[in-house]
């Protein structure tokens, strides 16, 4: 594997659009536009507050992130040899991805609170379906921690599982990624310009260099006595 400059480059420059539009306020309009869009319709459309409230609670996001770990388990199951234990040294690296993106999230020096906080008036889930413990707010909402789990595990989806495999998991991960802004606990530029950037920068990093190539040829050989030892290697 060797450096791919262009797409190096051309990742880390869109990030940094992202982050430099969202930080001049270009996207502020959109921002409040979805928000309120959402948030009307927690009142005037019935058993939209009671769906909210049900898909923003923890055991939920639980258990969607098993649901993503078993797709990659399956893929690997599919696979045999060697490619079986490079797919669990893959999902070594994209939780190591996670933490670190997760960690220099919260380095950046932007403390925004959600829109159900900005706005005094706004409904929220939490006392519109009391019943349910849901999500509906954040004092530090920039960027979202729950879409940078989604954005890595959809850029790990890109670069290394077949093309047929995207047709479920990209329309997936943006239909997953959306409670949180359905009920005002994250703006979309949250996810949008804040949790896609460091994905791209991570994309970047890991595979248009050759970062992700040496850093599973140190784990395959671990992966693969742990997988012999588990009677796992197929």
């Amino acid at each position: 594997m060797r450096w791919d400059i262009k797409g190096w480059f051309g990742l880390q420059l869109l990030a940094l659009i992202l982050l430099a539009t969202w930080w001049q306020g270009y996207w502020l309009g959109l921002d409040e536009g979805v928000f309120w869009w959402f948030n009307e319709r927690l009142i005037t459309v019935p058993g939209f507050a009671g769906l909210v409230a049900f898909v923003n609670q923890r055991w939920i996001d639980g258990a969607i992130a098993l649901l993503m770990a078993l797709f990659v388990f399956r893929y690997a199951w599919l696979a045999s040899g060697r490619e079986r234990a490079r797919i669990c040294c893959l999902l070594i690296i994209m939780a190591g991805s996670f933490s670190l993106q997760a960690a220099a999230g919260k380095a950046l020096p932007v403390k925004r609170p959600s829109p159900t906080l900005a706005y005094e008036q706004a409904e929220r889930v939490s006392r519109l379906v009391p019943d349910i413990k849901a999500k509906d707010a954040s004092q530090d909402s920039f960027p979202s921690d729950h879409g940078i789990g989604f954005a890595t595990f959809l850029l790990f989806a890109i670069y290394r599982f077949p093309r047929r495999y995207l047709y479920a998991v990209v329309p997936l991960v943006l239909i997953l990624a959306m409670p949180r802004v359905m009920s005002g606990a994250h703006w979309f530029t949250d996810f949008f310009c804040g949790s896609i950037p460091l994905a791209l920068i991570t994309a970047a990093w890991l595979f248009h260099t050759p970062l992700a190539h040496w850093l599973t040829e140190a784990l395959v050989r671990p992966a693969e006595k742990l997988l012999r030892h588990w009677r796992l290697q197929g």
